[in-house]
């Protein structure tokens, strides 16, 4: 773990901005983004102000406590893994894990922040299918105290507990890749392309936890995973899907997991579902032509096409009125590069 590491870690383990953290230390936000990424290193002044606001040695932050979570960490790598009755998800700052019973009456969704393997649970959801019941509960991103939204007194007491980095080593890894820590911006429309920038723009992940709605986002790329909850509408939605860039939108070629819940679950589209033994090995991208605009259901899938689009942000047409929306500077938590097996 480098230096920068070892402040991120901290800095996340409070929940704290970069621009929040900055501003306890007397610096700019920029200032802990390069500490962050390795362009340049703190003054000893603000290394031994980091320990005493934070209560931790300064050892911890520049040698033993260093190497004693390289120890715990030296075999941290994101990517995607899969049980007989669940799929894990794990970035450096994230891990999102779905999971079923083996009966699979029960669908879950347990979503961790923190980093590498230092994580707690943020939100946690679960479908009774036979009780037809869905209980959830999440944190409010910094708040202070800190602030639970619910509707289960029994889901709120599972929060804020430590992730578990052994829960992998019963799976089989499917993907790997990396988190790009460049820093450069992302293309244009114009430098690149649609498909490119579909390509570019969707591997990242975003996070939100508001009083009014919880919402997660992360793509490697070829699998899209999302944790949405909003309480007010008891509007619930965890899923995951792989999709394909084509020439002009994305190509839908399976969902595995699906939690649908919302109001009195009367709407088609509501229901939950999984299959965890499901992974395509070999993708036929649809011959079928595609206007713009259109979504269109094939015998393998469904095409979502462009609708419209400018040089900083793609939108697709949905199944109905929804619409895809894919934009070049959204806020991201992180952004990801491809990385062999």
């Amino acid at each position: 773990m480098t230096l920068g590491q070892r402040i991120q870690q901290i800095r996340t383990e409070h929940r704290l901005s970069q621009e929040e953290f900055a501003e306890k230390l007397g610096t700019t936000r920029q200032t802990v983004s390069r500490w962050e990424l390795g362009q340049t290193y703190p003054e000893i002044a603000k290394i031994v102000l980091i320990s005493r606001i934070f209560s931790v040695s300064t050892d911890s932050i520049l040698k033993d406590g260093i190497s004693t979570f390289d120890a715990d960490t030296a075999h941290f790598a994101c990517g995607v893994y899969r049980g007989t009755n669940c799929e894990l998800v794990e970035s450096e700052k994230f891990a999102l894990l779905f999971y079923s019973s083996a009966d699979q009456n029960i669908l879950g969704a347990k979503l961790y922040k923190g980093f590498e393997n230092k994580k707690v649970l943020i939100a946690f959801c679960e479908r009774n299918q036979l009780a037809g019941k869905t209980e959830y509960a999440y944190l409010v991103e910094n708040s202070d105290p800190c602030m639970a939204i619910s509707n289960s007194e029994q889901m709120s007491a599972h929060l804020m507990e430590a992730y578990d980095p052994s829960l992998k080593k019963s799976m089989c890894r499917l993907e790997s890749f990396a988190v790009d820590h460049s820093g450069a911006p992302l293309p244009t429309v114009k430098e690149a392309g649609i498909p490119k920038c579909l390509t570019l723009w969707r591997r990242t992940d975003s996070y939100r936890a508001h009083p009014d709605d919880l919402y997660f986002y992360l793509c490697t790329g070829k699998t899209e995973y999302i944790f949405s909850i909003k309480p007010k509408d008891s509007d619930i939605y965890c899923g995951a899907s792989y999709h394909i860039v084509f020439d002009i939108g994305l190509f839908g070629v399976g969902q595995f997991f699906r939690i649908r819940n919302y109001k009195d679950n009367r709407e088609q589209w509501c229901g939950a579902h999984c299959d965890f033994s499901y992974e395509f090995r070999e993708i036929h991208l649809p011959t079928e032509q595609c206007e713009l605009g259109k979504c269109l259901k094939t015998e393998n899938g469904w095409m979502w096409c462009v609708k419209r689009y400018t040089d900083d942000e793609i939108v697709l047409q949905g199944c109905g009125n929804d619409e895809y929306i894919y934009r070049r500077k959204d806020k991201r938590s992180e952004r990801f590069t491809d990385c062999s097996l």
